[in-house]
């Protein structure tokens, strides 16, 4: 769970004032077109399809301002299924995540920094060659989006940061049982989720047409993005996966010793001629156990949430597929 201190959760995640960001997901939507209307472009922007490219970035803004919260709620699920695994007391668990979870400004205001750099450069050559004042405000709002989007993509990256903290604790891991960690699994599923959502929704307003898949500002925004949300999955639930991976090889060295020692055992009683049906029983019972350690999961996630991420990834894919689809029919 992040500190209160960071600026994604004073200002997205967990506002004072919810209010204040659905005003500004509701300014950014309504202002381009009252200025479009102002500047006598009204018609214009609609005739030309122009009103697309103004709904991008407002609709990413707001997209972003309401999955922030659920995703502040996962890191708390994740805290709370782990705590009931504490060898030691709250307090230190309490204290691990406040550390870990703590997020300096500046580097904030640099992940913001960065994605409005990148719309600049985006839109640089717009800039030089004059625009309106509905340009104005629909570079304002790229900078504002692509900002926004640099802060999330730091602070999902740095709750891998957390998760690994709190896992380096010191817990009591059953590798039969990986039921706690599932949270670590849901909360990567999550963020996976959010960032194919931010693309598919991107893609539907971006119209896509051949002459766009041509240029290279699509692909320099895409495939990076494209990305993200396998890296995201996988990378969350890496500590998970070598805590469990440990715990299982720890296991099995001392079900390895204890099965050798009762093989050597069942030998000496048949040699000796002794009834060996109990320490049959013991190996058998040993190896059963080696058989289910060595299919234990490793990874905190099921069939479904792999399943889940994979097709989801396609989505963007066979959106863009559909859109050119759409494109030939119409002509």
């Amino acid at each position: 769970m992040r500190p209160p201190s960071s600026l994604f959760d004073t200002w997205i995640a967990r506002p004072r004032y919810p209010w204040l960001n659905v005003g500004v997901a509701l300014a950014c939507l309504v202002v381009p077109f009252l200025v479009a209307w102002a500047e006598g472009l009204w018609g214009s922007v609609l005739e030309t399809s122009q009103w697309r490219g103004v709904l991008i970035a407002p609709m990413i803004i707001a997209y972003i301002l309401a999955a922030a919260p659920r995703l502040a709620t996962m890191d708390a699920r994740v805290t709370d299924a782990l705590q009931p695994l504490l060898v030691d007391d709250d307090a230190g668990f309490g204290q691990v995540t406040q550390e870990a979870g703590a997020m300096a400004r500046t580097t904030e205001v640099m992940a913001f920094g960065i994605g409005a750099a990148f719309a600049l450069l985006l839109n640089l050559r717009w800039v030089l060659i004059g625009f309106t004042l509905l340009d104005l405000i629909m570079l304002l709002e790229s900078v504002l989006m692509y900002g926004l989007l640099g802060i999330v993509i730091y602070g999902s990256i740095h709750s891998t940061r957390v998760t690994g903290a709190l896992l380096r604790h010191h817990l009591r891991v059953n590798p039969l049982d990986v039921s706690p960690f599932e949270a670590i699994g849901r909360q990567s599923l999550l963020l996976s989720l959010v960032f194919v959502g931010g693309i598919t929704l991107s893609l539907l307003l971006v119209g896509v047409s051949s002459e766009i898949l041509l240029r290279w500002e699509f692909w320099a925004i895409y495939a990076p993005l494209a990305s993200v949300p396998v890296i995201v999955f996988f990378l969350n639930m890496a500590p998970t996966h070598r805590l469990l991976q440990t715990a299982r090889d720890i296991e099995l060295r001392r079900v390895d010793n204890l099965i050798r020692q009762a093989c050597a055992g069942l030998v000496r009683e048949l040699e000796q001629g002794v009834s060996a049906a109990e320490s049959a029983q013991r190996v058998n019972a040993l190896t059963t156990y080696e058989a289910r350690l060595l299919q234990a999961r490793t990874w905190p996630y099921n069939t479904a949430m792999l399943r889940t991420v994979f097709v989801s990834i396609l989505v963007p894919g066979g959106t863009v597929i559909g859109r050119l689809v759409m494109e030939v029919v119409n002509r």
